[in-house]
C-alpha cells in the first residue's frame, strides 16, 4: 500500500520508476524468511538518473532494478547495513550478472566487518569465471581488479558524488559492547545527506538511542516494522519449529527489530518529517492497525512502501 509522502525535501506521492534525483526506490519490501508473493526481499536503490547507489541487496534485487527501469552499468555502489542472508542474497546475482554481461568499470561494496569475507565467498564459488575469462579478451583479472570493498563501523563517514553518508551502529544484534562477537558481528544504521534532502534509513534493528541521533531531523526516514506475534504465528503454520525454539525467536523479533508503536517514537523523537515503511511482514489488516498506532506518536504523513515504489 502506497501513501501520499510530504514534509521538505519528500516526494509528494509515491511512484513507480526512477525520477530526476535523488529519488529513493524500494526494489524489495519484505523481510525474510516468510516468502512472500507481492514483495521481494530487503533492496533499495538512491538513484539520479546516472548512478545508482544499491542499499541492501535482497533475493531479486537484480530483476527488481530492470523493473524500474535501471540498467545494471549504472550501479557502481552497494551498501550492505548487515550480512543477514535476507539483505545479501542479490549479491551473488548483481556481481555475477556483471560478470556474465561483460559490464566494465568498479563495483565498490560498502558494509560492516565480514563483508570482505562475504564476497570473498561469492568470487570463489564461479566456477564459470576462469574459464569464461580465458576465453573473452579483456576479461582477464576483471572480477577481482574491479570490486572493491570497504568495511564500515559505527561513525564511518564517506561521500559518494554528490551525497554525503553516515552510518551509526543499532541494536539488531545484541552482543555485550566489547565482546568479540560485538566486533565482529554489527548491523549499522544509515544517513544520506544530498544537495536537496535527507533520508535516514534504520536497516534492520531494534529501539536504539543511536539511531534516534543519526535520523535527527532528516526529510525522510526509512524504518522497518514487525509484529512479533503474527510473524512468529506464520512460522508455526508453515515450519516444524519447537515452541520453545518459536518462544525465543519471538523474544528475538521483540527485542531486535521495531514495533509499530516503537516506528512512532522513533520517528517522533528524532524529529523527522516523513516515514516510509518497508522490511515489512505485516499482513493488510495489522498494516491498518501499525498505521493507527504510529500515528499516536507521530504526526507527519507516513507511507507503507511496495516494491518499486519511489520516493
Amino acid at each position: 500500500m502506497s501513501d501520499e509522502v510530504g514534509g521538505v525535501g519528500a516526494a509528494s506521492t509515491a511512484t513507480h520508476g526512477p525520477q530526476h534525483a535523488p529519488s529513493w526506490i524500494t526494489l524489495g519490501t519484505m523481510s525474510g524468511p516468510i516468502p512472500s508473493d507481492v514483495r521481494h526481499q530487503p533492496a533499495n536503490v538512491l538513484y539520479d538518473d546516472a548512478s545508482a547507489i544499491v542499499v541492501d541487496c535482497g533475493d531479486g534485487a537484480v530483476d527488481q532494478l530492470r523493473k524500474a527501469a535501471i540498467p545494471l552499468p549504472a550501479v557502481r555502489t552497494v551498501i550492505l547495513s548487515h550480512l543477514h542472508v535476507d539483505h545479501t542474497a542479490g549479491l551473488y546475482g548483481l556481481i555475477g550478472r556483471r560478470l556474465q554481461a561483460h559490464i566494465p568499470g568498479a563495483l565498490t561494496i560498502y558494509g560492516p566487518p565480514g563483508t570482505l569475507r562475504v564476497v570473498n565467498a561469492i568470487r570463489s564459488s564461479f566456477d564459470f569465471a576462469s574459464g569464461l575469462m580465458s576465453r573473452v579478451p579483456g576479461l582477464t583479472h576483471q572480477l577481482d581488479a574491479e570490486i572493491t570493498v570497504v568495511e564500515i563501523t559505527d561513525g564511518s563517514q564517506f561521500t559518494l558524488g554528490r551525497i554525503d553518508v553516515t552510518a551509526a551502529i543499532n541494536t539488531h544484534y545484541r552482543y555485550p559492547e566489547g565482546s568479540p562477537e560485538a566486533k565482529r558481528y554489527q548491523s549499522l544504521s544509515l544517513r544520506f545527506d544530498t544537495p536537496t534532502r535527507s533520508i535516514a534509513y534504520t536497516g534492520d534493528t531494534g529501539p536504539s538511542e543511536k539511531v534516534e541521533q543519526l535520523a535527527r531531523g532528516a526529510d525522510m526516514l526509512v524504518s522497518e516494522i514487525t509484529d512479533p506475534e503474527q510473524v512468529t504465528s506464520q512460522l508455526s503454520r508453515t515450519l516444524p519449529i519447537p515452541p520453545a525454539a518459536l518462544a525465543a525467536i519471538k523474544r528475538r523479533f521483540e527485542l531486535e527489530h521495531l514495533t509499530a508503536d516503537e516506528v512512532g517514537l522513533l520517528a517522533s523523537r528524532a524529529e523527522v518529517k516523513s516515514v516510509v515503511i518497508t522490511h515489512n511482514p505485516l499482513t493488510a489488516e495489522n498494516m491498518d492497525r501499525a498505521r493507527d498506532t504510529i500515528g499516536c506518536r507521530f504526526t507527519g504523513p507516513v507511507a507503507f512502501a511496495d516494491d518499486l515504489d519511489s520516493y
